[in-house]
């Protein structure tokens, strides 16, 4: 068994168990839950929204309501995800097979539910009977789930919390059509609460920010920022130290920089960094090793860059070089015009590049500004431009 200062202490790429100054969102997450409440939880990719979405799932669990937590980017379509819905919620209110049909059969009659049982596990999976069609389309399913489900929650006396993460999903598919029926249904339930949760933070905050919106003052909201440098920094320190080096502090105020305080982005640096001392055996960490550790970092992620970056059309490829090079708060117009773009090219291609995740754009006190997703795709390209 590997000793505990033999193992990286950063993670990413998954649901992490240790959160770094989360407790307000955390908590805030929980208290809506317990109150039957519904929540906007509003952040960028990579800065930790399902780790937190997790944490509160298990908080839940040990208090005794039934969660029901689903990523909808996951499911083709939006009956998938009902489907899905549906099973969790009667698997969780009736584990016996008998008593899970009964269920299935009270509450979700109109979907014409069939139950089956896995034989290797024994883990129940509900079907739907009804087929989508203009009689029933994959919205009203959708629809019909959620009241099954807050009727189920009521006849049990067991409170339920719905997390759906990149809740954005099923507007994008459904259309607006998907928030008045949506908020149609949730504003009369009770019994259940509703997590909605999502990583395009533009589209989530114009549902939710204007009064000709169907979630106009639906909930509350809660929008995920970059965990503060006086929590992070210590947090690295602690980290990095257990290899037995020194770390100064540019280097880890250079890991923060680099990463552009993406939680995301700053575990994974932190850990190459780690690995490097490990690996090494050099005494301490600086500023120059933390660059080394990018390099690596990037080296790794280089034909899955390369693959993205192909994918760009030439005028999308000059835009995304644009915003990189450009400062944050740039006039559209004006930059278009000085690059040679015309303006509505220049358009179309920063809304391509946040459509596929390069970029996204952050609320500021004067408006909207382009990020990068990923930042590190800055480095990757200087370097790949440099050769």
């Amino acid at each position: 068994m590997a000793r505990k200062e033999d193992i990286n202490p950063f993670q990413y790429g998954r649901e992490v168990d240790l959160l770094v100054d989360r407790e307000v969102e955390l908590a805030t997450v929980v208290r809506t839950a317990e109150h039957s409440g519904t929540l906007f939880f509003i952040g960028p990719r990579r800065y930790g929204k399902t780790s937190i979405l997790k944490a509160a799932e298990q908080q839940l669990d040990e208090a005794g309501l039934v969660v029901l937590r689903y990523d909808a980017e996951a499911y083709e379509n939006t009956r998938l995800l009902a489907a899905a819905l549906m099973s969790g919620a009667v698997r969780k209110f009736a584990s016996a097979l008998d008593r899970a049909q009964t269920v299935a059969r009270k509450f979700f009659a109109a979907l014409k539910p069939s139950l089956s049982v896995d034989p290797a596990d024994g883990r129940i999976t509900v079907d739907l009977g009804v087929e989508t069609g203009s009689a029933h389309g994959e919205l009203p399913i959708l629809m019909d789930v959620l009241n099954g489900i807050e009727k189920l929650a009521a006849a049990d006396k067991r409170r339920a919390v719905v997390i759906l993460d990149e809740f954005q999903q099923i507007v994008a598919e459904e259309g607006e059509k998907a928030e008045r029926q949506i908020r149609a249904a949730v504003q009369t339930h009770r019994n259940v609460a509703y997590i909605l949760s999502g990583s395009s933070t533009r589209m989530m905050t114009e549902m939710i920010a204007s009064a000709a919106r169907a979630f106009w003052n639906l909930g509350d909201q809660l929008h995920l920022g970059p965990i503060p440098r006086e929590d992070f920094l210590p947090f690295l320190r602690t980290g990095l130290e257990s290899t037995g080096a020194s770390i100064s502090d540019s280097a880890l105020t250079r890991i923060v920089d680099l990463s552009e305080d993406v939680p995301y982005n700053v575990q994974q640096l932190a850990s190459q960094c780690w690995t490097l001392l490990r690996e090494s055996g050099r005494s301490s960490l600086t500023a120059p090793m933390v660059d080394e550790a990018l390099s690596k970092v990037i080296s790794t992620q280089h034909v899955a860059y390369m693959q993205r970056w192909l994918s760009l059309s030439a005028a999308q490829k000059q835009t995304l070089k644009i915003i990189i090079n450009e400062r944050a708060d740039f006039q559209l117009a004006e930059v278009a015009r000085r690059h040679g773009l015309p303006r509505t090219t220049m358009q179309r291609g920063l809304q391509a590049l946040e459509e596929n995740h390069f970029l996204r754009q952050e609320i500021t006190r004067k408006g909207f500004q382009w990020r990068l997703e990923d930042p590190f795709l800055r480095a990757w390209l200087a370097e790949v431009q440099s050769q």
